[in-house]
């Protein structure tokens, strides 16, 4: 019967070492997203254009599968979990932007709040 236990214990912990990460998303707290009103236009496309993400030889040609040329593929590009991983250097994902330097943490926080607030145009 021990043993009965003990399989069932370990087959439920590995069960739960295995989950999918890509589903988790750490969100910024609600009240601060809602007291920033971040667009696309206004915020989010600057900061992606000046850190060369959205260039020619970047993911303005498609590199990696995204496309971040305008509002409509940068909103499919940053729907995918994998976006705010690679903003963020996290586990998962390519760090971004791959040849310079990571946004700000106040940059990501106000992208982060972008999509938590639903991709304002």
């Amino acid at each position: 019967m021990k043993k009965i236990a003990f399989l069932l214990f370990s087959i439920i912990t590995l069960t739960m070492a295995c989950k999918d990460d890509d589903i988790v998303i750490t969100a910024q707290p609600k009240s601060l997203c809602d007291s920033l009103d971040i667009t696309y236009t206004s915020y989010v496309k600057p900061v992606l254009d000046n850190a060369g993400c959205s260039g020619s030889y970047c993911h303005g040609s498609g590199a990696g599968g995204f496309t971040i040329t305008d509002y409509a593929t940068t909103k499919a590009t940053a729907s995918d979990v994998k976006f705010l991983k690679a903003i963020k250097h996290e586990l998962g994902a390519s760090a971004m932007p791959k040849s310079g330097n990571k946004l700000s943490d106040e940059q990501i926080t106000r992208i982060e709040c972008w999509v938590q607030n639903g991709f304002k145009e």
